[in-house]
C-alpha cells in the first residue's frame, strides 16, 4: 500500500497559523506612510510653494470660490491667517471645502467647459 504524504504544515499558505509567519503587524500598519505624508505636506505649505501659488492665482485673476473671497481680499487674509492655514494640514485638521463649478463657453460657441474654482481656506 502506498504511503500518504505528510499533511501541509499549518504555517504555510495564505492564512499561516504559526507565530512569526507572514507579514508582521508593524509592516502591515497603515501608519507607516505618515512620515512620508507629513514630509509632502511640509513641502506643500513651504513658503516658496505658497508664494508661487499665490502669484499664479493673482496672475490668472482668479475668481472667488464658494467662500466668496476675492483675489483682492486674499493678501490680507493670508497675512492674518497664515499660521493656521499652514498648521492645519500638518496636524491633519484640514478639510477641503466644496469647489465652485462654473461653465465657460468653448471657442466657437459650441458647448461649454466645466471649471472648478476652489476656496482659499475657510
Amino acid at each position: 500500500m502506498a504511503e500518504k504524504p505528510d499533511p501541509i504544515p499549518e504555517g504555510s499558505g495564505r492564512n499561516p497559523r504559526e507565530y512569526g509567519v507572514g507579514a508582521s503587524s508593524a509592516t502591515a500598519r497603515k501608519d507607516d506612510s505618515r512620515p512620508a505624508e507629513r514630509k509632502l505636506m511640509e513641502e506643500v505649505v513651504e513658503s516658496k510653494n505658497m508664494r508661487e501659488a499665490y502669484r499664479n492665482v493673482v496672475s490668472n485673476r482668479g475668481a472667488a470660490g464658494v467662500d466668496e473671497m476675492t483675489v483682492e481680499e486674499l493678501a490680507g487674509h493670508l497675512r492674518t491667517e497664515w499660521a493656521g492655514i499652514k498648521e492645519a494640514p500638518l496636524e491633519d485638521r484640514y478639510e477641503p471645502k466644496p469647489v465652485r463649478r462654473v461653465e465657460i463657453p468653448k471657442p466657437g460657441g459650441v458647448g461649454v467647459r466645466k471649471l472648478g474654482i476652489p476656496t482659499v481656506y475657510a
